[in-house]
């Protein structure tokens, strides 16, 4: 135990500045050396203030550290830790400690895609990423995404749905659920798959976290996706940490007039892989293995307000490949027309999870948006 106080010890100290703890480690041999020495002086890079904070030997900060990670039922991997992630740790940048929410995969075992791209995602963007994420799934591949709106949050839940392994790689502390209408993300996320971040708990989702996020979404990537983004995104920051750390990039085309897939339209024309489907990024990983245990049974989804189950009467063709919380809408929607707000307490689900299903029924042409922002069934 005294081994991760210390880590939590220096990490606490320097934050995000790996760079400064890389040159530490560059004179002392392990982190309790680190932590016992008396004297940090003649140490290139290690500046006076860096000094007065390392004599400093309290472990209080550690400990509380622990302590709430523990409280909230995460656990800690450090840099030298056995199950740190060899895809990670062969980095240029690697975190030295990962905080965890749920199971990590084996993810050096596994084939992993990131997948990343704009918060405004169109009907398009969402349409391809909820298809390709879910045959990647399907393969057996394991996806890392940021837990954002838009692309992110679809690329997850399609993932999930086909009984996949998502992984989500958080730009806060795990006992901040940012952002809030992504609860029942979180939830599903740590219950098949995990959330991880660098930040311990009580760091606050400041936008600074988010462009250091992404090197980890990279660097857990053996390949990363774009679906959808403008120049100016973060996914791009994204591809450029892939790059740096000789990941593959992969793009979904669009119209050369429609500004948010500028940026996967710049990486194509850079030399990212056009994707049309999940078979075009499975084609450069013949020998990914896959760690997905056999599909449970589903059970049928019960109704948020009554002790009823949800029932579909029409089993026509056009039904039958929805998933469970489609199947809850459909079924509202049959009995009357409903806003957002309505739909998300008759369902029992955050209003984002809610919005990111009416999206892919309204792409699959099941429902149609009324004026109002109500929402009807398409018959």
């Amino acid at each position: 135990m005294e081994h991760i106080l210390y880590w939590l010890w220096l990490t606490a100290k320097f934050r995000t500045a790996n760079a400064k703890i890389t040159r530490l480690f560059e004179w002392f041999d392990s982190i309790e050396d680190i932590y016992s020495q008396k004297s940090y002086n003649n140490i290139d890079g290690i500046g006076e203030k860096e000094k007065k904070l390392l004599e400093d030997k309290d472990l209080e900060k550690a400990e509380d550290i622990l302590e709430k990670i523990a409280d909230i039922g995460g656990k800690i991997i450090v840099y030298d830790d056995e199950n740190y992630p060899k895809l990670l740790k062969n980095t240029t940048d690697p975190p030295y400690v990962l905080y965890v929410l749920g199971k990590v995969p084996e993810l050096d075992e596994v084939l992993t895609i990131g997948v990343v791209g704009t918060r405004r995602s169109s009907e398009y963007g969402n349409m391809v990423t909820e298809r390709v994420c879910g045959d990647l799934a399907e393969a057996g591949v394991v996806t890392i995404s940021g837990l954002a709106y838009g692309i992110d949050a679809v690329s997850a839940w399609a993932t999930i749905e086909q009984g996949g392994i998502a992984v989500g790689v958080s730009g806060c502390g795990l006992d901040r659920v940012y952002p809030r209408e992504n609860a029942d993300l979180y939830q599903a996320m740590t219950e098949k798959g995990c959330i991880l971040t660098e930040f311990p708990p009580g760091t606050p989702p400041l936008g600074a976290n988010f462009p250091v996020r992404n090197r980890i979404i990279a660097g857990l990537s053996r390949g990363v996706l774009v679906t959808e983004a403008p120049v100016a995104s973060g996914a791009l920051i994204t591809a450029r940490y892939a790059l740096d750390n000789g990941r593959d990039v992969f793009a979904v085309p669009g119209k050369i007039t429609d500004k948010s897939f500028a940026g996967t339209n710049l990486l194509i024309q850079q030399g990212a892989k056009l994707v049309t489907d999940a078979n075009d990024i499975l084609e450069e990983y013949p020998y990914a293995v896959s760690i997905l245990p056999e599909k449970e049974q589903k059970e049928e989804p019960k109704a948020a307000n009554a002790d009823e189950k949800v029932k579909i009467t029409d089993n026509s063709e056009k039904y039958k490949n929805l998933n469970d919380n489609e199947k809850k809408i459909i079924a509202i929607l049959r009995k009357s027309d409903m806003q957002i707000d309505e739909l998300s307490r008759a369902v029992g689900s955050s209003v984002g999870d809610v919005n990111t299903r009416l999206i892919m029924l309204e792409v699959k042409g099941l429902i149609k948006r009324l004026p109002g922002g109500r929402y009807q069934l398409n018959v």
